[in-house]
């Protein structure tokens, strides 16, 4: 397979995956629509990039381990405690929300460092 056609495949399988189990969980046609699309490309993307550029998982610096923190924390602050119990909607909305947060962040970090790994290759 070419290095574009695997990362699609499985894209599209955690889209379906994401978003048919949200859909059962949540009924909400929309949400589970967004939330799966934003994961699959997400993923995507990541294995896009693993594929691509093979040494962005294979070196070992740490110099980026205080923008993963921070990164991190400011994907799950928001999903977690902008998006708790104490919002007037039922849980399985709330949890789809959070997904739906979560995930948005992947693609916002994914689509990022492939955009400056081909900026730093070009």
């Amino acid at each position: 397979m070419s290095h574009r056609t695997l990362p699609s495949l499985v894209g599209l399988l955690v889209a379906v995956f994401v978003g048919g189990g949200l859909y059962w969980f949540a009924e909400n046609v929309g949400l589970a629509l967004a939330t799966g699309v934003t994961w699959g490309g997400g993923v995507a993307i990541m294995l896009y990039t693993a594929r691509r550029f093979p040494s962005l998982y294979t070196r070992d610096t740490g110099d980026n381990t205080r923008w993963l923190v921070l990164g991190t924390g400011l994907l799950t602050v928001p999903a977690t405690v902008g998006i708790d119990s104490s919002l007037p909607l039922p849980f399985e909305l709330r949890l789809g929300l959070q997904f739906l947060v979560i995930g948005t962040g992947v693609v916002g970090i994914a689509v990022a460092t492939v955009a400056e790994l081909e900026r730093n290759t070009a």
